[in-house]
């Protein structure tokens, strides 16, 4: 049995609710002011912005797909960690028949305000 003390220091991912967003379905599983973990589900691409307050790491859980930084692009595999800096453009899309899933940590917490999306011209 879990003491009251430690079960508020506890989440698991499958308590909680995925929302869609630009990277594709996200669960929220830590915030505080200073930084955010989500566990993200890409099924096919996410949609390519970029953010000027926020910095983020990515950790590949499962899957495979192609990282678009910029102008550059690199194949991404479990295990890999991505860092993204502010005022990139990137977007992950997802190459094989399962999604991608992937953590992400952004610093500072994240901010909806913050996602600046690419113009399609």
């Amino acid at each position: 049995m879990i003491s009251k003390d430690i079960a508020h220091y506890l989440k698991n991912r499958h308590d909680v609710k995925p929302i869609e967003d630009t990277c594709g379905l996200i669960q929220e599983l830590y915030h505080s002011d200073n930084m955010s973990v989500a566990y993200v589900t890409i099924k096919n691409a996410a949609l390519s912005h970029k953010h000027l307050k926020m910095e983020e790491v990515y950790y590949i859980q499962s899957g495979n797909g192609i990282l678009y930084l910029g102008q550059d692009k690199a194949k991404v595999l479990p295990g890999d960690v991505i860092t993204i800096p502010k005022g990139v453009y990137h977007h992950l899309e997802n190459v094989a028949f399962k999604p991608l899933e992937l953590l992400v940590i952004t610093h500072p917490r994240y901010d909806l305000s913050d996602v600046i999306l690419e113009p399609l011209f």
